[in-house]
């Protein structure tokens, strides 16, 4: 792999069908304390599953290494990626992160991603572009406050209300360290940025700060990254329940959900099965 200057843009020269080295973790369940009882080990066995679930964000984290470590905080600002999770991934397990590119255009470059584990058990696939297309297809959701107890997680609830109460958080280097570490990831940028595994997380907080749920799983997002966030430095989190659905008993719902600081950082389209049939 080679970088090129071309009209002032830096380009990188592959091959398609063309592999980035690829990123290899022993996942860790880091949200056990959660609210989400579908990551305590006892609950979710219950549910059928062999342990409490990796939560989505993190695995996003080990999605995002490859990428980062050759675009580096370039990918942060201009960069997307879309995951979905197919399989579910539990503590202790090695995964492998491949990503291949798969289109070369004229400007940018997409690439196919999966998550591994074991040899061939594919349990996350996806795909990236970079640089990606920036224009925000819908208005952002507007800055609202929490409410004061949370509300029922229900379709009629969250059709009656669909905005929800925004968040506004600082992340330090003294939460950072443990976090990033948690996530074995050591590239340099980290030392000074928010990683985006933490700043997706939010999404997660966005609904458990505003939604009495129950056990629920995180699906899918598609994320556009549109710049960073540095350790200390405030931000917000707002979003708005876009559009619900229901599947074999259980109750999905679409979050659009913008996370900036003076400007906008990421852009998430976040789905999530927020009502699950009983065990």
């Amino acid at each position: 792999m080679v970088q090129v200057q071309k009209n002032s843009v830096t380009r990188w020269r592959f091959s398609l069908g063309q592999e980035l080295p690829c990123w290899q973790v022993c996942a860790q369940n880091d949200a056990q304390d959660s609210h989400n009882p579908i990551h305590d080990n006892r609950f979710a066995q219950q549910l059928g599953f062999g342990g409490g679930l990796v939560p989505g964000v993190t695995l996003y984290g080990y999605l995002t290494h490859p990428l980062l470590a050759v675009f580096g905080r370039a990918f942060l600002a201009q960069g997307s990626l879309e995951v979905r999770f197919r399989r579910p991934v539990y503590a202790g397990e090695t995964v492998t992160t491949v990503v291949r590119l798969s289109e070369v255009g004229e400007a940018d470059y997409e690439f196919q991603i999966e998550l591994r584990k074991g040899t061939d058990e594919v349990c996350a696939v996806g795909s990236a572009r970079f640089p990606a297309d920036t224009h925000a297809a819908r208005p952002a959701p507007a800055n609202a406050p929490l409410p004061k107890s949370r509300r029922p997680a229900t379709p009629e609830e969250l059709r009656a209300n669909p905005l929800l109460g925004s968040l506004h958080e600082v992340f330090t280097p003294a939460q950072s360290a443990p976090f990033v570490a948690g996530l074995g990831d050591s590239l340099e940028l980290y030392q000074t940025l928010v990683h985006p595994s933490w700043l997706l997380r939010q999404a997660n907080y966005l609904l458990d700060r505003n939604l009495a749920l129950g056990p629920w799983i995180h699906t899918e997002s598609r994320i556009q990254h549109l710049g960073v966030v540095r350790l200390d430095e405030p931000f917000t989190v707002q979003g708005e329940v876009v559009a619900l659905s229901t599947r074999k008993g259980r109750d999905y719902a679409d979050i659009d959900v913008l996370i900036a600081t003076s400007k906008p950082i990421m852009r998430v389209l976040h789905r999530a099965i927020y009502r699950m049939s009983p065990p």
